[in-house]
């Protein structure tokens, strides 16, 4: 199970955010102990929150019918009062990509966009500073990151609304040099911005509506939003924290800026993000309705080598595990200040997903611990009743 977890550092903060002048002081350094729960899945994760040291921890176990259980426990301040309940959100950083894949799904399936639809037909009237080398880049390829495009923007782009920021970003970078050539991959954040963009042009919609209207809500997601968690000057969420415990105020300058929001700026709660990640299970099985069936297995098929056995799908990295009885989909998450990870294994018809309210830091996958509990706990206590 290790390899996997060593090439999630691939997917950590997509920027480099600069906290000094939002830090709102550390929190008490001795955190609360754990404690003995009425649910078993409540009291270990709670062991594991003390254990890493984590201000709170939310996880969730889910099959293709159904969430098993859910749980959020912990601090929305470090060193603070026990006060983090299923009902508060969670930052998802990268793992929003997938969530966006499913909309320019259904974007798919509705006639607006294809899958071999290319730039240069999407965005005609660049045709004078497009470069070539991105004319037959696809939206397969912005997907699964083989478009060449870099990794983010080298530029802000802060004017006007998230909409007309993407609208910007997306003609900037149509003159860029590319990364690499197309068909290569390499992970790009600034792609997820353009799909934002091209959903916005077809639709005449700002993408963050059109998420929530069109998949968050019709998988029952009431609780979700793009930025930092909460509201200035209260502790109504939990707080983003760095690596080293202190608190971060929840202002726009807390996250990327809000022309990210396709490549990684969702939150929600456990419990919402655990019904995407049901349906994503669902999905894999043939029995879900959100979109065609062949649209959503498009979105978890291997389509550029990563290396080493690994492939990138929509949002999804493709790897055969032992845990998952062969093929996983996995991915992680972080604007330097969360951490979220899923990982789902469509064979065995189950997942487990994970989110902190902390930064990793130096450490490439603070979650893996949590995940590899939560695997025992799955195979030896609930799949055997």
């Amino acid at each position: 199970m290790g390899r996997f977890f060593l090439v999630l550092l691939l997917f950590l903060s997509f920027t480099a955010l600069s906290c000094e002048d939002l830090i709102i002081g550390p929190g008490d350094p001795k955190p609360p102990l754990p404690a003995i729960h009425s649910s078993g899945l409540a009291t270990l994760i709670d062991s594991l929150r003390y254990a890493l040291d984590f201000p709170a921890l939310a996880v969730a176990i889910v099959t293709d019918t159904a969430i098993i259980d859910a749980q959020a426990i912990g601090c929305r301040r470090y060193g603070g009062e026990m006060n983090v309940t299923v009902n508060d959100q969670f930052h998802l950083g990268s793992n929003t990509k997938a969530v966006t894949a499913v909309l320019i799904g259904m974007l798919i399936d509705e006639g607006l966009l294809r899958w071999d639809m290319t730039l240069s037909e999407i965005f005609p009237e660049y045709s004078g500073s497009l470069r070539s080398e991105y004319g037959e880049v696809t939206i397969l390829n912005l997907l699964s990151h083989s478009s060449g495009f870099m990794r983010d923007p080298a530029r802000t782009f802060t004017e006007g609304s998230p909409r007309n920021q993407r609208a910007e970003a997306a003609e900037w970078a149509l003159s860029q040099p590319p990364a690499v050539s197309r068909g290569t991959y390499t992970y790009s954040n600034l792609g997820y911005i353009m799909l934002g963009a091209i959903a916005e042009k077809v639709t005449n919609r700002q993408y963050e509506e059109l998420l929530i209207e069109k998949v968050l809500l019709p998988l029952g997601i009431t609780a979700a939003g793009f930025g930092p968690m909460g509201t200035p000057g209260r502790e109504d969420e939990p707080l983003q924290h760095t690596n080293s415990h202190s608190a971060v105020e929840p202002v726009r300058d807390a996250d990327n800026d809000p022309v990210y929001s396709p490549a990684g700026r969702l939150h929600m709660t456990i419990t919402g993000w655990a019904k995407f990640n049901e349906w994503v299970l669902a999905a894999e099985a043939g029995h879900q309705s959100l979109i065609s069936i062949g649209t959503a297995h498009k979105l978890t098929s291997s389509i550029v080598p990563m290396g080493g056995g690994i492939y990138y799908a929509c949002g999804w990295m493709i790897l055969n595990q032992d845990w998952a009885g062969g093929r996983s989909i996995q991915h992680s998450g972080s604007n330097g200040f969360n951490y979220s990870e899923a990982s789902l294994a469509p064979g065995r018809k189950f997942g487990i997903i994970a989110a902190v309210n902390q930064g990793p830091g130096e450490q490439a996958d603070p979650l893996y611990p949590v995940i590899r509990k939560l695997i025992d706990y799955y195979n030896h206590e609930l799949q055997r009743r």
